[in-house]
């Protein structure tokens, strides 16, 4: 098989462009795809652990709290900690981090659009279902392996 037909060369080309143009839309906030895209979590439902959050985005622990870190130092949100029990932490946005919400929300919908454009809406609906589906089959065999 030539390597430019391989599923995962394509997904990998494909989303290393499209984090890029992304990350290129966001720079004037000064925040990443990543770090949005769990600002997005929190814009949807504030006050949740970082436990909730690395399940949502599909990351690992630490990665969660390496970006939790970065975003807290920006002034975007803060984790609280429980009075009973220290190892109870949660997430909540700061004024800042709600402040950015808006214009945010308005490129991410622009480079959407501009990521999909000569779709119908039908034929991205498809695209759509057809990558949830990759990555069933791919988590699905990954669990055969093992």
């Amino acid at each position: 098989m030539e390597l430019s037909e391989c599923i995962n060369f394509i997904l990998t080309s494909t989303q290393n462009s499209v984090f890029a143009y992304f990350k290129s839309r966001l720079q004037s906030f000064d925040v990443t795809p990543v770090q949005y895209a769990l600002l997005k979590c929190l814009w949807t439902q504030d006050m949740q652990t970082p436990t909730q959050l690395s399940q949502i985005l599909n990351l690992d622990a630490s990665s969660v709290t390496g970006i939790l870190a970065r975003l807290e130092k920006k002034g975007l949100l803060e984790r609280t900690y429980s009075k009973e029990d220290r190892r109870s932490v949660h997430v909540r946005l700061l004024p800042d981090g709600k402040a950015l919400q808006p214009g945010i929300e308005a490129v991410i919908d622009e480079a959407n659009a501009k990521i999909l454009s000569g779709f119908t809406p039908e034929s991205v609906s498809l695209f759509k279902q057809n990558l949830r589906q990759i990555e069933q089959n791919a988590t699905t065999a990954l669990e055969s392996v093992d």
